[in-house]
């Protein structure tokens, strides 16, 4: 471990990191490549429900699934709109509301695709059920994991879990006749270990925290910090610009690639993404690669 002392400009103020907190990365486990630079990520534009929504749909590859998905989140959309609505004004963070449910989603999804294509079985397939289980799983999972917010920041995940309960009972009943009970522990867990905090049980439980830990673009992530606050939680939040989730190799089949316009944003990584991976079980099957915005250098790292 060593320091990564950096400075990073705020208009006409000049901060060190090492003001707000002393924190390292592990700069043996990441891999610096000698590449040229890549072309600058597309500005990041303000993601629409609707686009999203289309996108969701492409991913569940069944029709009857989606349908559900997308009229579940419209019946429910006040209580994505209220979490939002608390967590922007009396807790004063970042984005907590229907865009990101919907994000997550998307990206657990084509998680669950990806890891599907290198033939890694999700905890249904291992229990013996059908493939649509671990994607009723990892949509419903990922839609409800942030409900808890309303109540209180802290165990929200608890809370998550205790909102989405009737919900969840109500949607295995439409759709498993014989095992419902099982259905439901099941997305329940995943919304409950979504928090980092939290030791995932299930594949699509690892999914849903992976994809939450993903949303981090110009702000958005996961990593609560205070909107009007000046520290290291703000800039490095503010410092990444694009996440993509692709398809890697048989070793690490999982590749999500970062963009940030500084070096700040590691800090973000290191403190949310790369907790969140250690916290599931995929870990070792997922690799980073961070285009740092500092002379074209890119690291690698496995988690």
């Amino acid at each position: 471990m060593i320091p990564f002392p950096f400075l990073f400009s705020l208009g006409s103020k000049t901060c060190a990191t090492s003001g707000f907190r002393a924190w390292a990365l592990e700069t043996s486990a990441f891999k610096t490549l000698k590449t040229p630079k890549p072309p600058p990520p597309e500005v990041v534009k303000m993601y629409s429900e609707e686009e999203i929504l289309r996108e969701i749909r492409e991913l569940f590859e069944d029709e009857r699934l989606y349908r559900a998905y997308e009229r579940t989140f419209k019946e429910y959309h006040y209580y994505f709109d209220t979490t939002n609505y608390i967590v922007l004004n009396v807790y004063q963070f970042n984005d907590h509301g229907p865009v990101h449910v919907l994000l997550t989603t998307r990206r657990a999804l084509e998680l669950l695709r990806i890891i599907t294509k290198f033939g890694i079985q999700t905890t249904a397939e291992k229990l013996g059920k059908p493939f649509w289980w671990s994607k009723f799983i990892v949509a419903f999972g990922a839609l409800f994991h942030d409900i808890g917010n309303m109540i209180h920041r802290i165990n929200h995940y608890e809370f998550s879990a205790f909102l989405a309960e009737p919900i969840i009972d109500k949607l295995v009943n439409e759709f498993e006749k014989r095992d419902p009970l099982l259905l439901k522990a099941l997305t329940l867990n995943a919304i409950y270990t979504h928090d980092e905090h939290v030791p995932c049980t299930t594949i699509e439980g690892s999914l849903v925290t992976i994809a939450d830990g993903c949303d981090m673009e110009s702000g958005r992530s996961r990593l609560a910090y205070k909107k009007d606050r000046v520290d290291i939680h703000s800039v490095s939040a503010l410092a990444i610009e694009r996440v993509e989730i692709r398809e890697g190799d048989e070793r690490q089949p999982v590749l999500i690639e970062i963009w940030m316009k500084h070096p700040a944003g590691i800090f973000q990584v290191d403190e949310i993404l790369t907790k969140k991976v250690k916290s599931s079980l995929l870990t070792g099957k997922v690799k980073l690669r961070i285009h740092t915005g500092k002379d074209g250098e890119t690291l690698e790292k496995v988690i």
